[in-house]
């Protein structure tokens, strides 16, 4: 197996937009992972905190998993979640390389710009939806590229978790360019925020002009950042503005969707707004859960496959209903990401995986992979 860490796709200063960068080998500094300027993860509870990393603007860089660089195999371009807020391409929690052996296919993990960086809303016309146009290029980089590690840029999959689900949705619906041909939509937050919100969000956060925001050191830009989320009641304060996800879909190429999600998705999410995190699994949680989760993501997911389906794709859709011994969580938010990507070493331990023995994650991961590589190839 082979991986290659840390490559540009492209770059981009404060608040423009992403410029596609000519290939480069590899850096000699790949093993120090990077991820886009963020706050403390919400989710650290459930998942476990990860590694330290390096925070930086420069953050437009992949990582590729290859069983070896000649051939032309399928290609699986992973986008990851975290609110839009949170995440990495680099991390150890993304780590492709038990999906490309098992399948004999090639895996990119990306990272992109988050929070204000990547999602601040201009209401004077400026730049929007920043982060979004880092993932088309890095899509577009992997259809020049990809060829190198032993990809075939003709059968690349889209596929994403949470806001990267909600990102790959978003791709369909507005990117025109033959640039993937399947994708996986898993536990997307289909319901997003309107023009209007997005505009005083934006106010409301800095209460600067854009030449302003553009000087601010990225520690202060930080804190306002941090100031504004804990006076947000919203779950996700930050997002794509306004895709039409009403089944329109713009990628020439694109044959075939999968849509997934949880049983038990947003259990994490309702710890986390009822205070419960250590505390998570009474009953009354328990239904809380259930119907916020019916509500928040199955019945979105179900009504977006109608919607896909009547324009003539082939969709499928997936509740994963597997309950982690000793989890109270249950089938939850971001528990397959546990079986599709990462280590033993990585997941062990987490709230998300329970009491879990290393026997049964194996196996079930093993099985869970077979389905994504089925799709892929």
């Amino acid at each position: 197996m082979l991986v290659f860490r840390h490559i540009r796709y492209a770059r981009a200063g404060r608040f423009k937009h992403p410029v596609e960068a000519d290939y480069e080998a590899p850096s000699a500094t790949a093993d120090i992972p990077c991820c886009c300027p963020q706050n403390p993860f919400r989710l650290g509870f459930l998942m476990g905190e990860g590694e330290a990393m390096v925070h930086d603007e420069d953050c437009h860089f992949l990582n590729i998993y290859t069983p070896s660089v000649s051939g032309a195999r399928p290609v699986l371009v992973w986008i990851h979640g975290g609110a839009f807020l949170a995440g990495s391409g680099e991390e150890a929690a993304y780590d492709g390389r038990m999906l490309a052996e098992e399948g004999d296919i090639v895996v990119v993990t990306l990272s992109y710009r988050l929070g204000a960086l990547g999602f601040l809303h201009d209401p004077d016309g400026g730049a929007t939806n920043l982060g979004m146009y880092d993932q088309i290029a890095a899509l577009r980089w992997v259809k020049r590229h990809i060829g190198r590690y032993g990809g075939d840029p003709d059968k690349v999959t889209l596929a994403g978790q949470s806001a990267g689900a909600l990102s790959v949705a978003a791709i369909m619906a507005s990117c025109s360019e033959p640039l993937f041909r399947r994708a996986i939509i898993q536990s997307a937050p289909l319901l997003l925020t309107s023009n209007a919100k997005a505009a005083r969000r934006s106010l409301q956060l800095f209460g600067a002009g854009k030449e302003e925001l553009s000087a601010l050191p990225i520690g202060e830009l930080l804190c306002r950042q941090k100031a504004f989320l804990s006076r947000s009641r919203s779950m996700m304060p930050f997002s794509i503005l306004d895709p039409d996800l009403s089944g329109n879909t713009s990628v020439p190429t694109l044959e075939k969707v999968l849509i997934t999600w949880q049983r038990h998705d947003l259990s994490p999410f309702v710890a986390m707004k009822l205070h419960h995190e250590a505390t998570y699994g009474s009953m009354a949680d328990r239904i809380v859960t259930a119907i916020a989760t019916s509500v928040g993501v199955k019945m979105p997911s179900k009504r977006y496959a109608r919607r896909l389906a009547a324009r003539g794709l082939e969709v499928d859709t997936l509740e994963l209903a597997w309950h982690p011994t000793g989890s109270p969580f249950g089938a939850c938010h971001c528990l397959e990401l546990s079986m599709l990507f990462g280590t033993w070493e990585r997941w062990q331990g987490t709230a998300l995986l329970g009491d879990t023995p290393y026997a049964e994650w194996l196996s079930r991961g093993q099985a869970l992979r077979r389905q994504w590589i089925e799709f892929v190839r």
